[in-house]
């Protein structure tokens, strides 16, 4: 078939011309078939309106035609709306796991494990993206400040352990979120999980002998000596440990002295407060030692060296000059002071006396009285004493004695010269020395004498 407007030829089913848009009446039964138009006239301006109904345009047949095309591009633009609309409104997503770091240091199976979250990192990803939900308070906050208080309301974690740790262990970080506060106060939904970490980097335990460098250094005087620990390492390690001397005090020569390392004010601890800050691990705890060097109190003559002997008659013969000097009358002078042996006095009980021996030096003296007015000389002849107390014997054969703290003799007699009488300090001879000496202490002294042949 053909148009009847403009000609063209059309599927015989045709509703509408698919070239100008005319409405295609469908012909009469027994009517002649339509024929092409050959040039055709179009209508002039003047030319009266055909009557009947408006015929469509070749807009409204192309929609028609594509209203399902239309409708499903509708359907897509009202999808990305909604789509933007659930993304414009929907809770800001962070990641907290990204901020977590894990540190370890210390010594193996003594080692400590330290978390740091970056709050700088965070709030340089996040600050600006976060909202308070509270305006009156929020608008007076930067973005920095509302990110920061998110962390501190509503993020949070620990770690499972953090101590005692071994070079292979397993640690977790474990978060404690809020996660109803973040989304509620800020708009926030937290995405985490908790984070495994495994120790390493910890450095290795050594085992040290704490007694390698410790000298025991004794003071005072058999059976009643002293100990001191002395520790000379100079590794920290060492410069923090306590020594314990036990006993400590009332030692003799040969005695058994157990020093020991706990450490009293930590408790059971205290080893592992070592390998925690020192990372060293103790051989031993403690160690026997047994007491030498002690000097002792002298007992015996035999003790005194020939050299210490010498010093004390020496001194001895000093003090005797000097006292003559200052006290005696000038009419009588000291010939000589010859040392003639001595006693020695050993205490028996030695825990409550404090003089725990004395010696005796033993002189005899020449003395002369001169009277020249009268024409008249006299001499005398006695004994005189010096004691030096609490002598010690050390063990490298010496003695020890204070020479300087001394006690001159304790008895006087009486001399007449040509009708004058003196008291002369001393005795008047070996036997009256030794009673006084000697004898008068034989309850509280043993003694042992040397003196030679006057």
């Amino acid at each position: 078939m053909f148009c009847p407007n403009c000609g063209k030829q059309l599927p015989d089913d045709s509703t509408f011309c698919e070239h100008c848009g005319v409405k295609i009446e469908p012909e009469q039964p027994g009517a002649a078939p339509s024929a092409p138009v050959q040039n055709p006239v179009q209508p002039s301006a003047q030319a009266p309106v055909p009557s009947g109904p408006v015929q469509p345009s070749p807009l409204t047949e192309f929609v028609k035609k594509n209203k399902k095309i239309l409708g499903i591009g509708a359907g897509v633009l009202v999808l990305l709306i909604a789509v933007v609309v659930f993304i414009a409104t929907r809770p800001q997503k962070v990641k907290l796991g990204d901020y977590v770091s894990v540190e370890f240091s210390g010594y193996d199976t003594m080692g400590n494990a330290t978390y740091t979250f970056d709050t700088e990192a965070f709030c340089k990803e996040y600050a600006g993206k976060i909202e308070y939900k509270t305006p009156a308070l929020g608008e007076n906050m930067d973005d920095q400040s509302i990110c920061q208080m998110l962390l501190q309301e509503c993020v949070s974690g620990s770690l499972n352990k953090d101590r005692e740790l071994t070079n292979g262990d397993e640690v977790v970080y474990e978060w404690k979120c809020d996660d109803k506060a973040a989304l509620e106060k800020y708009d926030v939904k937290l995405s985490y999980e908790d984070i495994k970490f495994t120790v390493e980097g910890l450095e290795e335990i050594r085992e040290v002998d704490p007694f390698e460098n410790v000298k025991l250094e004794y003071t005072g005087t058999a059976p009643n000596g002293r100990v001191n620990v002395v520790c000379e390492s100079t590794e920290d390690w060492a410069q923090a440990l306590e020594y314990f001397a036990d006993p400590s005090r009332d030692l003799d020569n040969g005695d058994t002295v157990t020093v020991s390392i706990a450490q009293d004010d930590v408790g059971e601890e205290w080893e592992k407060i070592f390998l925690q800050n020192y990372g060293v691990k103790f051989t031993a705890t403690e160690k026997e030692y047994t007491v030498d060097g002690l000097g002792s109190y002298l007992t015996k003559l035999e003790q005194v060296d020939s050299a210490t002997l010498e010093e004390m008659k020496s001194r001895g013969a000093d003090a005797i000059k000097a006292e003559a000097a200052q006290d005696w009358d000038e009419a009588i002078s000291l010939d000589s002071a010859a040392y003639v042996g001595n006693y020695l006095l050993v205490a028996k009980d030695q825990e409550t006396n404090s003089r725990k021996n004395m010696l005796y030096l033993v002189y005899q003296v020449q003395s002369t009285a001169s009277f020249p007015e009268e024409g008249y000389q006299g001499s005398v002849t006695f004994c005189y004493t010096v004691r030096f107390d609490n002598l010690i014997a050390t063990p490298d054969g010496k003695v020890q004695v204070e020479l300087g703290d001394y006690v001159t003799q304790n008895d006087r007699f009486r001399t007449e010269f040509n009708g004058h009488s003196y008291y002369f300090p001393g005795y008047e001879n070996l036997d009256a020395a030794y009673r006084q000496c000697v004898t008068v202490n034989v309850d509280r002294y043993t003694s042992e004498t040397s003196t030679a042949e006057q």
